[in-house]
């Protein structure tokens, strides 16, 4: 999975409770490429599709039953495997593309495929998780309306005394000489429930047949803006999409699943254009170019110096998961043309549900997320969960996260000031057509609960160790043992304390007035994470500044 800028920590994510039964597939309308590759297949028509990952370079998508699709311990209750339809391409026309680099994580090099996915069918079945044996005796090649194909089989035991088992069919279909789709049928392995799976999953897999390319990708006129490109790569992708529709505001595209709701739709496109008003009030386009400039003068320094000294880049640190990061995001559109056209190509996916969202990102306990790799910023309606607030909540959060990214590139500030700062947005309650700040509801109890002196059970991080700690100690890896949803509180309450303090908190020092500026401005100068703290609070009296913003907080 790509690296994310994770949304909000949550509490563990609570499942519904799994059904016993697995319902099976009902075989339905054809799945369709007439853009790209050239092809057609009969897929479940009661199970909605999911596509793959934009940075997928093998996944098209999937359909999923969801709970009534699981195969689980009948006496616990636990679940063991989804059983799902899915679709694969290899396609290796572009050999341009493949490319491996060596970085260093965690004191360990691996080997990274800039390409994405695997070349071919064989390579991909190396991932398969262990437990997963091939059945030779199963595999066989045949032809499929005229094209050659190959059916792999593969089985997995999970309880051999209650006879739970699954199998993993892949029938490989040979379209082209340098391409490939593939099936992936999941299904109970046991005879009972085998015998009426087997039937419908070769009904699937033997509709498979060729197409011409019947529609080409949709044109971009020679001079077109950026945004024009890059609605037209989204109308063509959305045609191998079935069940999700392309909407439009000034700023963002939307790909959305949740075609059901008209009203919900108009109000969060209503919303994403309410919410940047605000972040341009605080980070204006001025200011971002501004900053850009200093990271211009940085950069340059750093190849200056490169040149005078060449020797001192030889036999060097291997890069860094975080350098390997940064040259991806180097990649991307934001590294093309003008940030304000480019900040108005900004996607965002929404997806009908939890369980869609879980489904498509694979990131349980969050409820939302930003990719800089995808360029994405994805969520769900959540109106059958916590409510729509949530919803807006993330929201907020998320589409802050993405703002920075088109205006600053792919900086990585500490926790507190990043997460801190997409919290405050999240406090901001819509009041008609405007946005209207408020302490942000999520996370108010939780810190106020820690810092109350007259909780003795209340843990909280000293301020002066919080602006340094590295995200794994932000999400829950640190001496106090407190978790991420607290350290989230506590970064949100501190940013607000910044924010709103000049006006309303008792003894507030004007000194506080630039720490945010400062720690930004000089993190973009220098990349360096230590100099942005030690700039920003130099010279403050820590049990002062701790002081004032423990009874700020408590008299919200």
């Amino acid at each position: 999975m790509p690296s994310r800028t994770l949304a909000l920590l949550l509490l563990p994510i609570v499942l519904a409770p799994l059904l016993s039964a697995q319902q099976m597939p009902k075989v339905g309308k054809e799945y369709k490429d007439e853009v790209d590759i050239g092809f057609a297949i009969k897929m479940p028509s009661d199970w909605p599709f999911v596509p793959g990952q934009p940075d997928d370079k093998n996944e098209i998508g999937g359909y999923s039953g969801g709970d009534l699709s699981v195969l689980m311990d009948p006496k616990t209750g636990r679940p063991f495997l989804e059983l799902e339809i899915k679709l694969l391409k290899f396609d290796r026309r572009k050999a341009g593309d493949t490319q491996t680099i060596e970085v260093e994580k965690d004191g360990e090099k691996i080997e990274i495929n800039l390409a994405g996915g695997a070349q071919n069918f064989t390579a991909w079945s190396k991932n398969l998780k262990s437990g997963w044996k091939r059945e030779e005796k199963l595999c066989k090649d045949l032809k499929v309306n005229k094209v050659e194909t190959k059916l792999h089989v593969y089985r997995n035991v999970f309880d051999k005394k209650e006879d739970i088992a699954a199998f993993l069919c892949a029938w490989e279909y040979k379209l082209q000489p340098d391409v490939e789709i593939v099936m992936l049928g999941f299904a109970p392995a046991d005879d009972k429930r085998w015998g009426k799976w087997e039937g419908t999953l070769e009904s699937m897999a033997k509709s498979f047949k060729p197409l011409e390319i019947a529609s080409k990708k949709i044109a971009v006129a020679k001079g077109a803006t950026m945004r024009d490109a890059r609605r037209a790569e989204l109308q063509t992708e959305i045609t191998k999409n079935p069940g999700w529709k392309l909407y439009e505001t000034p700023n963002y595209f939307l790909v959305s699943s949740k075609n059901d709701d008209k009203l919900f739709m108009k109000e969060l496109m209503e919303r994403l254009e309410a919410i940047r008003e605000q972040y341009e009030e605080i980070y204006p386009p001025a200011l971002a170019a501004e900053l850009r400039q200093l990271a211009k003068a940085r950069e340059a320094a750093a190849e200056e110096e490169k040149k005078k000294n060449p020797e001192q880049g030889e036999g060097g640190a291997e890069p860094s998961e975080a350098d390997f990061e940064k040259e991806l995001a180097r990649r991307t559109r934001a590294a093309q043309g003008d940030p304000m056209e480019r900040s108005k190509c900004s996607v965002v996916r929404v997806c009908s549900s939890e369980e869609e969202y879980l489904k498509y990102s694979g990131l349980y306990g969050s409820a939302g997320y930003w990719s800089f790799q995808t360029e994405e910023l994805v969520l769900y309606d959540d109106q059958k969960g916590g409510g729509r607030a949530n919803t807006w909540a993330v929201l907020n959060h998320e589409a802050f996260h993405q703002y920075v990214f088109y205006f600053f590139g792919n900086l990585s500030p500490h926790s507190w000031f990043n997460e801190g700062t997409g919290d405050f947005f999240s406090g901001f309650q819509l009041e008609g057509s405007r946005f209207k700040l408020e302490p942000f509801n999520w996370r108010i109890g939780t810190v106020k609960e820690n810092i109350n002196p007259k909780n003795l059970a209340g843990t909280y991080a000293p301020l002066k160790e919080l602006v340094r700690w590295s995200q794994s100690e932000y999400y829950g890896q640190n001496k106090y043992k407190l978790g991420g949803g607290e350290n989230y509180a506590q970064g949100w309450s501190f940013i607000y304390f910044l924010r709103t303090g000049k006006k309303k908190a008792k003894d507030w020092n004007p000194a506080w007035e630039t720490i945010l500026d400062t720690y930004l401005r000089t993190l973009v100068e220098t990349d360096d994470l230590d100099k942005a703290v030690d700039k920003a609070f130099a010279g403050v009296d820590w049990d002062e500044l701790e002081r004032v913003w423990k009874h700020y907080i408590l008299s919200l």
